[in-house]
């Protein structure tokens, strides 16, 4: 099964969907390797026509180059980012299923072999862990690999981290807590965002626990007082014209009868309109 709606070929496509079946190292809830399925089943319950941007998505060129599956992150690291570099130096824009939040390090890394990069990253954890079970690459040391690898990093959503963690995303990143978010606005937030991005390009990466749990319970970490869908969209619809690489993370589709893995294809389809709208018109 393919994404809905991306019927172009490979050659004459601008995105270009990728699945990435690995979990290896979830901590709580295991199961995000059958997201990328479920994201695709879920896909087919919407219309391709967006009303706000008059869009319609079997117009905009989209190739879904199935899946690859992993059996452990050091493998996921090194096969997945020459992967990815190949896609963006073909001139496209990755769209990747996940998996668990992981496997942003390899696609993040491969973007900037080829430009200056700011990594925007919705979650509801600071994954600034330097070590947890034993891994130095998990889920939850993340956002503390991308920092390693000189990266700004630019967290929005967070509600959950170790002292340890927030002492150190204060003195290295720049993040925006839920309070924030509910003391300014979703707007006011992500102005903030945008004065903060220097670089050529943004990678954005959605960590679906960022959403309430009554909006997405099936997810690797649930995590109550999150955005709403709306707020999402919002910052999808802000933020997306300024990227050039993009996924949707930590899905576990068993634990709510896939509503999550709905919730994530309709994000996925809300990029690629809110993208497509600026990046078609200039081409």
């Amino acid at each position: 099964m393919i994404f809905a709606d991306s019927i172009s070929d490979y050659t004459r496509s601008l995105y270009v969907i990728y699945g990435v079946l690995f979990d290896g190292t979830s901590s709580f809830r295991a199961g995000s390797r059958w997201a990328p399925e479920a994201i695709r089943k879920g896909s087919y319950n919407f219309e391709p026509y967006d009303y706000d941007y008059d869009c319609d998505l079997a117009n905009v060129p989209v190739y879904d180059m199935g899946d690859a599956e992993f059996g452990n992150v050091n493998d996921m690291i090194a096969e997945l980012q020459p992967t990815i570099f190949r896609v963006i130096k073909d001139g496209k824009v990755p769209i990747i299923l996940g998996g668990e939040h992981s496997v942003t390090l390899p696609c993040i890394r491969a973007l900037a072999q080829d430009t200056s990069v700011t990594a925007v990253i919705f979650d509801a954890h600071l994954d600034l862990k330097e070590c947890y079970l034993g891994n130095m690459y998990g889920h939850a040391s993340v956002s503390r690999n991308i920092l390693g690898c000189s990266i700004p990093l630019i967290q929005i959503g967070v509600r959950s981290g170790t002292r340890a963690e927030y002492q150190y995303a204060r003195e290295k990143s720049t993040f925006f807590t839920m309070d924030q978010i509910r003391r300014d606005g979703i707007g006011n937030v992500l102005n903030s965002v945008s004065r903060l991005i220097e670089s050529n390009s943004v990678y954005l990466s959605i960590d679906m626990d960022v959403l309430d749990p009554a909006y997405a319970p099936g997810v690797g970490n649930p995590e109550p007082y999150g955005l709403t869908p709306f707020e999402l969209r919002t910052a999808i619809r802000h933020l997306a014209p300024l990227a050039s690489g993009f996924d949707v993370v930590e899905i576990a589709p068993d634990y709510d009868m896939g509503m999550s893995a709905i919730a994530g294809a309709k994000i996925v389809r809300d990029f690629v309109v809110a993208h497509s709208n600026v990046h078609i018109l200039l081409t």
